[in-house]
Order: C-alpha cells, then sequence, then structure tokens
C-alpha cells in the first residue's frame, strides 16, 4: 500500500497547504480518505479519478469534504469522456442530514458508514469505527497482505481505542490540541501528548500526525508526541507531499 498525505491542516488551511486528506494506493486502485480544501490540486499531482475506487468521509465538517463537490465535478467530466465507466462512490456517515443532503451528486453513489461495518475495496479489507467527535464521526483501518493503515481523526482519546489500531503498520493520528495554539477550542480533538501515547499503547510500527493546528509550531507538537510515543514522529511535509510504503 502506498499512502499520500494530500492534506494535513485542520479546521482551514496554512497558506499554499489543504485540510485533512490521505490517498491510499494499490496496485489494484486507489481509495480516498476524506477531501479537505485544497487537497484535490494535491490529488491531481500524483493520481487521477480514473484509478479511484472510492471515497470515504470521516464525517461531514467542511474541512474534511470541502473539495468533494469539484471532485465529483472532475467525475462527471470522466464518464462524459470515457475516462470512468461507473459512478464513484462515496461512503460517509448519514448526519447531519443536512450535510448528508449536500453530497448527493447523481455522478457520485452515496453509502452510508456505520460502526464495525467491513468494505472491500482496491484490494483492501477497510473496517469502520465509530469515534468520539462533536457530530458523527469513523476512523477506518486498512489492510492488505497483512499490513495494515490506520486512519484516525477527529476524536477525543478514546480508552478503547488501542483495540482498533493495535500494530498497525501506519497511523495516521489528529493532534489538533497543542500547547499554546489557539486554533481549536479542543472539542472532540486529542492532543498531540496523547496522540503518541495512543500509537505507543497500540504498538505501531509508524507515527504520522495529521489535523493539525494552523497557527502552532509544527516541531513543537512533533517532540511531545514523541515524548510519549518514545520513537521519531513523522510531520508531513510543509512543502511536499508525503508518500509511506507499507
Amino acid at each position: 500500500m502506498k499512502a499520500t498525505v494530500l492534506g494535513w491542516c485542520g479546521g482551514f488551511p496554512r497558506g499554499g497547504q489543504a485540510t485533512c486528506s490521505v490517498l491510499v494506493e494499490t496496485p489494484e486502485g486507489a481509495v480516498l480518505l476524506d477531501c479537505g480544501s485544497g487537497s484535490l490540486s494535491n490529488f491531481f499531482r500524483v493520481s487521477d479519478v480514473d484509478r479511484l475506487h472510492g471515497v470515504l468521509l470521516s464525517h461531514l465538517h467542511y474541512d474534511h469534504i470541502g473539495d468533494l463537490g469539484c471532485l465529483q465535478y472532475s467525475i462527471n467530466h470522466a464518464l462524459r469522456v470515457g475516462l470512468r465507466k461507473k459512478k464513484l462512490p462515496v461512503h460517509a456517515p448519514k448526519t447531519p442530514v443536512d450535510m448528508w443532503k449536500t453530497i448527493q451528486y447523481p455522478y457520485t453513489e452515496s453509502f452510508v458508514l456505520c460502526d464495525g461495518m467491513t468494505i472491500e475495496m482496491a484490494g483492501m479489507k477497510i473496517t469502520v469505527k465509530k469515534v468520539n467527535h462533536t457530530i458523527e464521526c469513523y476512523a477506518f483501518r486498512l489492510e492488505r497482505n497483512g499490513k495494515s493503515i490506520v486512519y484516525f481523526t477527529d476524536t477525543t482519546y478514546l480508552p478503547d481505542a488501542h483495540i482498533f489500531v493495535n500494530g498497525a503498520d501506519l497511523f495516521f493520528c489528529e493532534a489538533t490540541s497543542t500547547s499554546g495554539s489557539c486554533h481549536s477550542t479542543g472539542k472532540g480533538h486529542m492532543s498531540d501528548v496523547e496522540a503518541g501515547y495512543l500509537a505507543k499503547e497500540s504498538g505501531v510500527k509508524n507515527l504520522c500526525l495529521i489535523h493539525l493546528p494552523s497557527d502552532a509550531p509544527l516541531l513543537q507538537i512533533k517532540e511531545r508526541a514523541e515524548s510519549t510515543f518514545g520513537k521519531p514522529v513523522f510531520m508531513p511535509d510543509i512543502d511536499e507531499i508525503s508518500t509511506f510504503y507499507v
């Protein structure tokens, strides 16, 4: 599996950056985890819609779905010119209901996420877990050939999360709340210290922090997460798209 961070900011992007989105690719195709503001431009730098088997939306806040409408326009185009033969599956929570209605589009098919379900997509088994945010929200575990990637945002620290995250080869975890930041109230989110602790408790091999505050020094976030993880922590590169191979 190849995982590319298309956007790592929470809430709103820093200049030249994008909000949350991760592209996971296999020889069979690709899956998009969230589609935040600014992420679609980065997507087209590394892939195209003909390889995209589906989109998984953790929840329906704008910083995770901001570019979905433009992606849907690109699907319309791809179908018209023959780059795709099928509509794009979009898996998402059904609440808030007004947001669910907003993401409906004639050239995509919407599927409702629920806790504990599994999805087969692009040669991967994807398991869904409900997490604790201000609205209905889900984490995803992607598995293929004995390897695993976990995408974990937005949520407070959950005492049983280590069961879901357990032994992940690559763990994408939010770190929204951090000392010295006024970016967020922190409600429905984890801190950098908690992200590092959860990674250690779960025995993950690699931790990459995402959903980061726009006003906080990234180096300090990295250091605080490393203090509880006990190993080096990856931070999305500020100037380049970060890619991991699992």
